[in-house]
């Protein structure tokens, strides 16, 4: 929250020459938490730059997070996992210098995206399937005639060759009548696909691989992280205050009750509940019904007395 306020206050000021009633209207909400020295944004001191508050490294290694949680988001996306569902792994095809970099802010990425752990390889050979194709703009206006040929040769390539060409830069080709043709990085676009199981996606010369399988305690945990899910609406519905510890009784299928029961201490955790039964409460504050993955369960919560 400090935090927060420091960069809203900042703002309000660096904002005021270009929006001077939003400037003001922001100074004086934070003016009424913490009172400022001067009383409007409009007589105070124009904020300076704090250069030796300026961390490049922290900087790069919470852009390597952002852009890393951004890609396996994306992949969850495009296969239909929403977020509350855990993942076994994500392996990084990075070199060792780089290891310290996300290892500094791996729990951060985990928490993020809901990984178990993330695993690092020196190259991506083992994870993908790469794929070249020219880039018909840059290499047809210098090869001309010859491109069909070209063309050819590239679709032939194996990944460990494209591997070879990203780290080198360059690549030789031989056509059938003995021609060689060099191409360099800018006239081939490459393409990966992740093998059986895995998902790739690949940002700023970074490349992701997500494990998709599901196994069958990933699948529970996911069940009670849903079931956590609704136990928190509930308690909004049923306008319980943040603090207010519960009961909670439900009934559904035989894989929920087995996915909380393995999972009971964080769903207490998680829904300050003091005790959870398999069976609805006699005497409920609320109750209602829920589809929970594909199936149907009825909760029921009820408020007890705080200490």
């Amino acid at each position: 929250y400090q935090t927060l306020f420091e960069c809203l206050l900042s703002l309000s000021k660096m904002m005021s020459p270009i929006a001077p009633f939003m400037g003001e209207w922001l100074y004086q909400r934070l003016n009424d938490v913490v009172a400022q020295e001067e009383k409007s944004v409009h007589i105070s001191f124009y904020p300076a730059v704090e250069e030796t508050a300026i961390d490049k490294q922290l900087e790069q290694r919470m852009e390597l997070a952002r852009t890393i949680s951004s890609m396996v988001l994306r992949v969850r996306n495009q296969i239909d996992i929403n977020v509350r569902q855990p993942l076994s792994k994500i392996i990084l095809p990075i070199s060792q210098e780089e290891h310290s970099f996300v290892d500094a802010v791996k729990e951060i990425i985990l928490d993020e995206v809901n990984v178990k752990k993330i695993e690092y390889v020196n190259d991506d050979s083992d994870i993908v399937s790469k794929t070249a194709k020219p880039n018909f703009p840059i290499l047809g206006k210098r090869l001309g005639k010859k491109m069909k040929a070209v063309t050819a040769k590239i679709k032939e390539l194996s990944s460990e060759e494209i591997t070879a060409f990203e780290e080198e830069g360059i690549i030789e080709l031989t056509l059938d009548n003995g021609e060689s043709i060099r191409i360099s990085s800018d006239e081939l676009e490459i393409q990966r696909t992740g093998l059986k199981g895995w998902s790739v996606e690949s940002e700023k010369g970074i490349t992701v691989a997500v494990d998709t399988e599901l196994t069958t305690d990933l699948i529970r945990e996911g069940l009670s992280r849903e079931f956590v899910n609704r136990i928190q609406n509930m308690r909004k519905e049923a306008d319980f205050e943040v603090t207010d510890r519960i009961k909670i009784g439900f009934s559904g299928s035989d894989e929920l009750q087995t996915a909380v029961t393995q999972s009971m201490d964080m769903i207490k955790s998680e829904t300050l509940s003091e005790e959870i039964q398999t069976e609805l409460l006699k005497d409920a504050d609320f109750v209602k019904t829920w589809e929970i993955e594909g199936q149907e369960a009825k909760i029921s919560i009820r408020r007890t007395i705080n200490n």
